[in-house]
């Protein structure tokens, strides 16, 4: 079932994609972060992709009595696959010459879990933290929301055709019911679980059924119609437009994210969905050429910034240096148009035979998944690094023995060497830190010192205090003040000692 194209949508598009690069760019001016809130983008995306979604489906139903599974999951292939696999091989070259042994068998694994559509879960399994410093480094990140699109594009269909067929009189009261349920976890979840509730699709469905709410009340109860002839109709998109701005300029990343807060930024994208009208203004400007091209084109600058923007920060390549952006930006537009013109567009043209699409995207997925299930078995190729470095890696991977063995208490990182020795060496703090132990410790048990180490992540030693957790309020189990206190005893029974606090 075909919809009548709405340029307005291409445009929000554009507003999505374009605040979610600024956000990842880490733009800051006069020492204050610009689009600090330009994740917001994502959820843009989800109640766009909502709405569409459920558009094509109750049409179909509504006017056919029935829904073709094959040519809805035939159309989500050719729209999402051939594109992203593309941006996969072509970053595989570059993993291998940049990235650490690690690093590669983690790159390898979040693409894995993307052709599964579940790169979300891995990412939270990781620990990986959205918007955390280290996170900017990991290619393939941003493909956590195109495996919950793809989880909600799997599940739904089969839900509301159910709800449909069987219970048709409910399926308003029940899809509000759903989008009611799904903020409430997301406000529970943010507080609680911040990355399951970021990361899963049970705290992100609510922003995707707001749109297909929007689409119930359009072709079923003909609201459309009916708010073309009012005038309120004219000043909606434009309050829409300013709480979406708004969230953009000032969310942050330490706020509850999905929440209650959020509902600001996804009310003003349904005002602009719902509300707009050819002789509208805000429905005019996002309906330029402008903005149609770059939503045209914004699926490809999605899928292409973020692993050009983690490459480039591992290799400082526009380090210091403005005409390096703006290379850099040059070159994601550009490999943007060139996929959307070459890749996406005749994915998606109906002459060309799905069975001719699916051999290419087996062949990608083959090459893929054998290359990457390699590079896990290799452990991302250690060959490939220098023999010094090498020997390092062997020698960490020595010491993380020793700290989780007979010179460890426990598994805080507390650990003792060279115990024997009457001189000692004390070393305090958090993963900063942990990166001197190596080095660190050979010397000082060559100067026939004692060493030992007490380090978490996040953790900075201050004597009477508790860490707390930004986004749930709750003091860390392991960093507190009762951790302190211990280390303190120590410290006051072991006279003239050498002690290193730093993070």
């Amino acid at each position: 079932m075909k919809l009548v194209y709405r340029p307005e949508i291409d445009g929000l598009r554009s507003i999505a994609v374009v605040s979610v690069i600024l956000y990842h760019a880490g733009i800051v001016l006069f020492d204050f972060r610009i689009f600090e809130g330009g994740f917001i983008g994502v959820d843009i995306f989800f109640v766009i992709s909502g709405y569409l979604i459920t558009s094509v489906i109750l049409k179909e139903l509504n006017e056919t009595g029935s829904f073709s599974f094959k040519y809805f999951y035939e159309r989500r292939v050719r729209r999402i696959l051939p594109a992203l696999l593309f941006v996969m091989v072509v970053s595989m070259p570059f993993a291998w010459v940049f990235l650490l042994p690690s690093d590669f068998t983690d790159f390898s694994k979040s693409i894995l879990y993307s052709l599964g559509f579940s790169s979300n879960f891995y990412f939270n399994y990781s620990g990986q933290i959205y918007g955390a410093e280290n996170s900017l480094l990991k290619p393939f990140l941003h493909t956590w929301s195109l495996s919950v699109e793809e989880q909600y594009y799997i599940l739904f269909p089969i839900f509301l055709l159910f709800i449909f067929k069987y219970f048709k009189k409910y399926l308003s009261f029940i899809l509000i019911l759903s989008f009611v349920t799904s903020l409430v976890m997301a406000e529970w979840g943010s507080r609680n679980y911040p990355s399951a509730t970021f990361y899963f699709l049970h705290s992100r469905m609510w922003e995707l059924i707001i749109g297909s709410i929007l689409a119930y009340f359009e072709i079923f109860k003909n609201l459309k119609r009916k708010k073309d002839r009012s005038k309120i109709s004219l000043i909606l998109p434009s309050i829409g437009i300013i709480l979406i701005g708004h969230s953009m300029l000032f969310f942050n990343d330490k706020m509850f994210h999905p929440s209650f807060y959020t509902l600001s930024p996804i009310i003003g994208v349904c005002l602009v969905i719902f509300f707009s009208h050819k002789d509208e203004f805000i429905t005019k400007i996002l309906s330029t050429k402008l903005f149609v091209g770059i939503g045209l084109i914004s699926y490809s600058l999605y899928l292409w910034h973020y692993p050009i923007f983690a490459f480039s920060r591992i290799i400082e390549f526009t380090s210091g240096s403005v005409e390096k952006k703006i290379l850099l930006a040059i070159i994601i537009l550009i490999l943007s148009i060139f996929s959307y013109f070459f890749i996406e567009r005749p994915a998606r043209n109906r002459k060309y035979k799905f069975k001719i699409i699916l051999s290419f995207i087996f062949l990608f997925l083959f090459t893929l998944i054998f290359t990457n299930s390699t590079v896990i078995a290799k452990k991302g190729y250690k060959e490939r690094i220098p023999q010094m470095l090498q020997n390092s890696f062997v020698a960490s991977a020595t010491l993380f023995k020793e700290q989780n063995n007979k010179n460890c208490i426990d598994k805080t990182g507390r650990c003792t060497f060279n115990s024997s020795a009457s001189k000692k060496v004390f070393i305090i703090g958090d993963s900063h830190v942990a990166t001197l132990l190596l080095d660190l410790k050979d010397r000082v048990i060559k100067k026939k010192y004692s060493f030992i180490t007490s380090h978490f992540g996040d953790c900075l030693f201050f004597p009477g205090f508790n860490m707390v957790d930004k986004k749930t309020g709750k003091i860390d189990k392991n960093c507190n003040s009762s951790y302190f206190s211990q280390i303190g005893k120590e410290f006051n029974i072991n006279d003239n000692s050498i002690i290193i606090i730093g993070g």
